[in-house]
């Protein structure tokens, strides 16, 4: 009995540490939502060095995108909610059991280039704002600043699903094993 226990015990903290931490990205423009897309978030156990990965910086409230290795400061996303306010428990308790999402006003900045002017011409090309390879293209980048609708699926204990609204577009940003330390 008492091995078992201890083999449930290591096992579970095995693929606890074994568990990438990543976010999923989706596009949304001309009427419809586009697939997930994986973007990986570094993790101890990184061996797949063909992906692209990224670090997150902020809180619930908003947050930033960046390639791993920059500084964030060299963010390729950022979304803030203006005056965000946590949501007390009861509030999570009652969204969660109505299915309601938590609906926000904000501002997100992202970059375009001279051959892909609008963030509707950068997601249909890449599926979200990266712009890790422009600096070899040899071509400007420009920052763009636009008023957002955030939403956040309802949820138990962490924000996991946020849907980000703005310029006739909305990018989908699911975390998976992220929490933000309050």
């Amino acid at each position: 009995m008492i091995r078992r226990r201890l083999l449930l015990v290591v096992v579970s903290v095995l693929l606890a540490i074994a568990a990438k931490a990543q976010i999923r990205t989706c596009a949304y423009y001309d009427g419809y939502w586009g697939e997930w897309k994986d973007q990986w978030l570094p993790s101890l156990f990184s061996s797949t060095p063909e992906k692209m990965y990224y670090d997150l910086y902020g809180n619930e409230s908003g947050f930033i995108i960046y390639n791993k290795g920059d500084h964030p400061s060299d963010y390729i996303f950022k979304f803030q909610i203006n005056n965000y306010v946590p949501p007390s428990k009861q509030q999570i308790k009652e969204h969660y059991k109505r299915k309601e999402w938590f609906t926000y006003t904000g501002t997100v900045e992202y970059y375009v280039v001279e051959s892909a002017p609008t963030i509707k011409e950068i997601l249909k090309k890449w599926g979200f704002p990266i712009y890790h390879d422009w600096p070899t293209r040899n071509e400007p980048i420009a920052k763009r600043i636009a008023n957002s609708t955030i939403k956040i699926a309802p949820y138990q204990k962490h924000p996991e699903l946020y849907n980000i609204w703005f310029d006739d577009v909305a990018i989908g940003i699911q975390l998976v094993y992220v929490h933000f330390k309050n």
